[in-house]
């Protein structure tokens, strides 16, 4: 009787167990059948390797819809611009132009100062570049038709820095960086600004000092 009941006990527990093995084989089945059915994962990596691309930092998923090469374009320009923008914020506060009589340390009210013909002149110097590099072709869909045409690279490199194929990746990198480090940089210092009323070096006393 014991042989018998433990002969039960096993071949229950064999049945137990192929059936849990059958049941776990159909479980991977399924899975495997809704993955082959489920939408395509939405990978966050650019559709171009470009300097700084790589990472695949794409939260917004932009390079699904976006040329990266165009958008790589854009930023680099408004990274100059910034980088431009972050040098004379801080020049203003401290240098004028000798015996310029609209001068004043804070940026936000030079504009305003500023004549209009200066700021016309400004802006038409700005588009005759633009346009020139551009050569017609504005939007996504044409200014990269040429295969050779390189995001940001306007043939401006007066300090040959670009025919050093060993330090020319490590420069465009630095360049990409620095571009964006000084948007976030004008954003802040112009928010500063606004915030205090007064300019960026003046305004710190009030933030830093002792209530």
């Amino acid at each position: 009787l014991a042989l018998l009941e433990n002969l039960t006990v096993t071949n229950g527990g064999r049945h137990a167990l192929d059936g849990g093995v059958a049941q776990q084989r159909g479980c991977d089945g399924h899975l495997k059948a809704v993955q082959r059915h489920a939408l395509p994962h939405r990978a966050a990596v650019p559709v171009v390797k470009a300097p700084g691309a790589e990472t695949g930092f794409d939260p917004l998923y932009l390079s699904e819809f976006i040329d990266i090469k165009w958008a790589r374009e854009a930023e680099l320009k408004h990274g100059r611009i910034c980088m431009l923008a972050t040098v004379g914020y801080i020049m203003q506060e401290f240098f004028s132009l000798p015996g310029y009589p609209g001068y004043t340390p804070n940026p936000i009210e030079a504009v305003s100062s500023t004549p209009p013909e200066a700021l016309a002149q400004i802006v038409l110097v700005l588009s005759i570049i633009e346009f020139n590099s551009n050569k017609d072709k504005w939007t996504m869909d044409t200014m990269f038709t040429d295969p050779a045409r390189e995001p940001g690279n306007l043939g401006f490199d007066p300090l040959k820095f670009g025919e050093n194929k060993e330090t020319r990746e490590r420069l465009a990198m630095a360049e990409l960086k620095n571009g964006r480090l000084a948007m976030i940089a004008f954003s802040g210092m112009i928010h500063q600004t606004f915030v205090t009323g007064k300019p960026l070096f003046a305004s710190l006393n009030d933030i830093f000092s002792s209530p």
